[in-house]
């Protein structure tokens, strides 16, 4: 069936440019150093592949390897992690294949009445109480576009705020009370079934 073995790449990422004053080093694997200053008039391009893509950065003339850096951060594709670090001669990046998570997680804000208990927001998809409430109030609990509207009784301690939060969000999303920490994330089978 196969008339010889298939080759397979060496090099799974690959940074380029034309510019004689714009230097790319190759370090081994996904590694590149960029040093120098674009000097092409107006512009000159910085091409990369990657195992799923293959793209090209424009650069300003004056651009340096601080630039390149921000212009790659904004295109590469999703699945693919880029690290730098500068060096005496200008900066080192490092490219990695990264897995892609189904959904990004959901955005929670919560809006209360009461004005003694404290919720802080840790990441986009978690919050953490403090304190205890100081009169009934209602809270609202905002995933993504949906929301749900609670009643908190006065003295409900952060732990027990957690637990009311865990229990009532929104539906097509699930919480974890990690009491006085809420996590919510997307309702998988919810998807499914509208899907």
């Amino acid at each position: 069936m196969f008339e010889g073995p298939i080759p397979l790449p060496t090099m799974r990422f690959r940074v380029h440019t034309d510019d004689p004053t714009f230097h790319v080093a190759w370090r081994g694997g996904g590694r590149f150093e960029l040093s120098g200053e674009v000097s092409a008039d107006p512009s000159s391009a910085l091409a990369v592949e990657t195992p799923s893509d293959h793209l090209e950065v424009d650069l300003a003339r004056r651009s340096t390897p601080e630039h390149a850096v921000a212009l790659l951060r904004r295109t590469l594709p999703r699945d693919i992690v880029m690290t730098h670090a500068p060096n005496a001669d200008g900066v080192e990046v490092s490219f990695h294949e990264a897995v892609v998570p189904a959904a990004r997680p959901p955005r929670l804000r919560l809006f209360s009445t009461d004005l003694v208990q404290r919720v802080v927001q840790l990441r986009e998809n978690s919050v953490e109480f403090r304190g205890a409430a100081g009169a009934d109030s209602y809270l609202t609990i905002l995933c993504d576009s949906r929301k749900v509207t609670i009643l908190v009784p006065a003295g409900s301690s952060a732990q027990a705020t957690a637990v009311r939060v865990g229990a009532n969000v929104p539906h097509g999303f699930r919480a974890l009370a990690d009491v006085p920490i809420v996590s919510v994330w997307k309702d998988a089978d919810f998807f499914e079934q509208v899907a």
